[in-house]
């Protein structure tokens, strides 16, 4: 079997429940690979890079499906409740989140240009941080769904204000370096597209990390998520935006 292939069909009788948290922690370390191999492969113009990732959706679609079908096997078999129940249940919205990351790495893959870069470096740089930054948050939303750890969790969407700040740098830059027109013109737009997708993975990761918070606790995001009380830096939430 593959790294990219879907769990085979056998289950840990001892433990059903670690072992499908397992295959979502698996998908999600395919699909993060995705998104950061479709910002390399649009940052460097890299064609056979950008052929990887489009390989790699059918098997995030045989992982999405397999795991969907082993959630619900076990919601027949053990017909769960309380806190299980509610686990099993969030893995099939969590599993949903990690496949449109994975997408959006194919999106980002789909967008290379050969239009040359812009002597302004800022909205190449902007992007790799977004990129970076983009999937520690994915990485760390499924950690603490893994792990239940609720505080880590919650930790996830002070970092998302720190993308949207960083898409609005990106936004703003890119826009006043279209007004001068030029022959890098078409990647700067690519640019801000990418952007655009790697904000909606920050998104995603947020859906995650408040899934992992309702199968630990129970809660809904009004319940633990009042006022910006969650933020652990200084800084005010930056204007329009909301998650």
């Amino acid at each position: 079997m593959s790294d990219t292939d879907p769990p085979p069909t056998r289950h840990d009788p001892d433990d059903p429940i670690l072992a499908l948290k397992g295959h979502v922690a698996a998908m999600a370390n395919l699909a993060i690979g995705m998104v950061a191999d479709g910002s390399r492969a649009l940052l460097t113009s890299d064609g056979e890079l950008a052929k990887s990732v489009a390989d790699r959706d059918s098997p995030l679609d045989r992982f999405d499906i397999a795991i969907e079908t082993e959630a619900m096997r076990l919601i027949a078999t053990l017909q769960p409740e309380g806190r299980v129940l509610r686990t099993v249940g969030a893995v099939l919205k969590i599993a949903n989140c990690v496949d449109r990351v994975g997408r959006l790495g194919y999106d980002l893959a789909k967008n290379l240009t050969q239009s040359p870069e812009p002597s302004d470096p800022t909205p190449a740089e902007l992007l790799r941080s977004m990129d970076e930054r983009a999937r520690a948050m994915v990485q760390r939303s499924i950690d603490a769904f893994v792990r239940d750890d609720t505080t880590l969790a919650k930790s996830i969407f002070a970092l998302d204000d720190d993308v949207d700040e960083l898409y609005d740098r990106l936004e703003g830059r890119v826009f006043a370096l279209l007004q001068k027109g030029g022959a890098s013109t078409e990647r700067l737009g690519r640019y801000l597209l990418a952007a655009r997708h790697l904000e909606r993975v920050g998104d995603n990761a947020c859906k995650i990390a408040e899934k992992a918070i309702y199968a630990a606790t129970g809660e809904r995001r009004p319940e633990y998520f009042p006022a910006l009380a969650h933020r652990a830096t200084s800084g005010v939430r930056p204007a329009g935006r909301s998650h």
